[in-house]
Order: structure tokens, then sequence, then C-alpha cells
């Protein structure tokens, strides 16, 4: 049982770094096939592994990781853009009301869209605590993974009811 909670953790991790990974697939089959080990073990232990992964996108957007030189002058070319108006208005909102920008890092991280990797890099340019980013984006992901791993039952439950 550990086992697999750890290779669960594990494969989140690297799912949340490398993207061919799909965490999602690899839960539903393991969910489906391992006797054992609780549904719910396996989404929580996703979730840790997963905003484990991200905490480094996180601390890249904080400025701890270089994006490299390409990607930075981007980023000074685009300052007046668009997505610059953005930023600061997240930023600003995120200062004022803290729980405010974990709200909507949690929300985001649920169904995954926008990109939640989009939104842990912006979370941390936009100061988000890091113990808040880590509630928010546990939260937010325990809940995604909660609804993936206990799909197959709910679908198991549904058949004979749907067939009667």
């Amino acid at each position: 049982m550990i086992g697999w909670l750890l290779a669960t953790a594990g494969t989140a991790a690297l799912g949340a770094l490398f993207p061919l990974v799909n965490i999602e697939l690899y839960l539903l089959g393991v969910v489906s096939t391992v006797d054992g080990v609780s549904w719910w073990g396996l989404a929580l232990a996703a979730a840790i592994g997963q905003v484990a992964g991200k905490t480094l996108f996180y601390f890249a957007g904080r400025g701890g990781f270089a994006l490299g030189e390409r990607l930075t002058r981007r980023v000074q070319r685009e300052r007046n853009g668009r997505w610059a108006a953005w930023l600061d208005g997240f930023h600003r909102r995120t200062q004022e009301h803290p729980w405010w920008g974990m709200g909507v890092l949690a929300a985001s991280a649920v169904p995954g869209l926008p990109p939640y990797s989009l939104m842990c890099l912006l979370s941390g340019a936009a100061g988000l605590p890091l113990l808040g980013f880590l509630a928010a984006s546990l939260l937010g992901r325990v809940g995604h993974f909660l609804i993936v791993a206990g799909a197959p039952g709910v679908l198991s439950w549904l058949n004979p009811a749907l067939a009667a």
C-alpha cells in the first residue's frame, strides 16, 4: 500500500514538471486495477506530489530560478502589454487581499483552468506567501484528484442504475 502511495506521489511530481506524464490517466489506471489501496489515499498522494512539483514553478515566478535569456528578453519587451497589465492587477489585488489570491489559485487548481502551471508561476510573481500558495494549491488539487480518483466508483455505481 505504501509503495503505491509513494509511486503515485512520485508520478504526480514528475507529471508536474513534464506534461507528457499524465497523472490523471495513471491515477485512473491504479484506482481501477489495484486492490487494497483507497481511492482517496491515492488522490491525496497525487495532490501532494503534484503540489511539490509545481512549487518549483512558484519559485521560478518569485525569481528563484533563471527562466532563460530568451524568455527574459521577451518579458522585458512585453512589459507594457496586456499580460503585464493583468499581472500587475493580479499582483496588486494579491498584495491588498492575500485571501483573494489564494482563492483564485485554489479555484483554478480544481479544474486546471487557466492552466494550473501558469497560475503557480503567476502566484510566485505576484508575491503570494509560500504557505498560502501551498495551502491553496493542496486544497484545489485534492479536490481535483478526488474527482478523478472517485470517477470509476461513481461510474460503476451508475451503470446498474442506468441499465434498470
